[in-house]
């Protein structure tokens, strides 16, 4: 099913998980059916939206786990499996995980198959949220990024992201259709038609019921670019996020804060004697004045408790001489 965001196929990914769970009680009697509570699982690298949907689809913000990741920030899964057993001994039952492939403030990439072994050890629907790293999985070299997926009970990835296809087009994927169908689907009189056995009606697969014609400019991209050409382009961007983290990593005073698999490099400048915040003070200044300057923009973020700046590379236009001017433009707000 083609959603508008992310945040719309992880909401309905945390939909269909609570109703498989919990038997279908939306169909009785919905948030009031006496249960143990359900909760979901996520990292700390996993999107906002994650929370947002567990939310709105009314799990409570005290029934989302956080769990403990790796030095690469990767979710860890004996703690997924310690946090679950924990919530199970207390009486609740462990109803959706969310993994993450390629999150998005340091494209951490959580092992979707370990995690699987876990969810299906405990019961748990496994959502895979591959918005933006899932669009690397048409270079059969990134394919070892989400070994597992083929277990995962719903997948989502944006072609809107780094394939480059106009906003908004997110690609969501499901195992079982008729699972959703059943818990998206409303049949009132005035929509019923002749054709409904004959065809797919996709207002039951999701929350809108009408929807905007968003396969047809994900199928003007892949015959304009061919699946070649948009291998091409992604094998660019992974080139050149390597080539500025190792300009990064040779330079004085400056420092890689995380793994690259894909096309973001996640840095900071780190002058001799300053910590805590004036560091942050200082991170935020220097890319404060780049960005105010027009010449690039550069996103920064908050990771181990510290501010540091992402460095996306994605645009279609983006060659590597941009990324070197970048750096040059980056070391110039610093002091030497």
């Amino acid at each position: 099913m083609i959603q508008d965001t992310a945040s719309t196929s992880t909401l309905v990914a945390l939909l269909c998980a609570r109703e498989r769970r919990s038997g279908y009680a939306l169909a009785r009697g919905g948030l009031q059916e006496p249960h143990a509570p359900l909760v979901v699982y996520a990292s700390a690298q996993a999107h906002s939206s994650v929370e947002k949907a567990a939310l709105l689809a009314g799990f409570g913000r005290d029934h989302v786990r956080v769990v403990a990741h790796d030095a690469a920030y990767a979710m860890r899964a004996d703690a997924l499996d310690e946090a679950m057993r924990a919530d199970r001994a207390a009486g609740r039952q462990p109803c959706a995980v969310v993994a993450t492939t390629g999150s998005t403030a340091t494209t951490a990439l959580d092992p979707v198959g370990a995690l699987a072994d876990v969810a299906a050890a405990h019961g748990a629907w496994l959502h895979v949220d591959a918005a933006m790293g899932g669009c690397a999985m048409i270079l059969p070299e990134c394919r070892w990024m989400w070994d597992g997926i083929e277990r995962a009970d719903s997948l989502v990835l944006n072609p809107h992201k780094w394939l480059g296809v106009a906003f908004d087009c997110s690609a969501y994927y499901v195992r079982d259709a008729e699972h959703l169908v059943r818990v998206m689907s409303t049949r009132p009189s005035y929509l019923q038609t002749y054709a409904d056995a004959e065809v797919t009606n996709y207002r039951d697969w999701g929350l809108p019921l009408g929807r905007r014609f968003r396969a047809l400019k994900l199928w003007f991209v892949i015959r304009e670019q061919g699946v070649a050409g948009l291998q091409a382009r992604l094998r660019r961007d992974l080139a050149n996020a390597q080539w500025l983290a190792a300009q990064v990593r040779a330079a004085p005073g400056w420092r890689v804060l995380a793994p690259v698999p894909l096309q973001t490099v996640c840095l900071r400048h780190e002058p001799a004697g300053s910590a805590g915040a004036a560091l942050d003070r200082h991170t935020l200044g220097w890319v404060e004045r780049l960005n105010r300057s027009g010449y690039a923009y550069l996103t920064p973020a908050v990771l181990d408790g510290r501010w540091m700046v992402r460095v996306s590379i994605g645009a279609e236009a983006t060659e590597k001489a941009h990324v070197e001017q970048l750096w040059t433009a980056m070391q110039a707000e610093v002091p030497a």
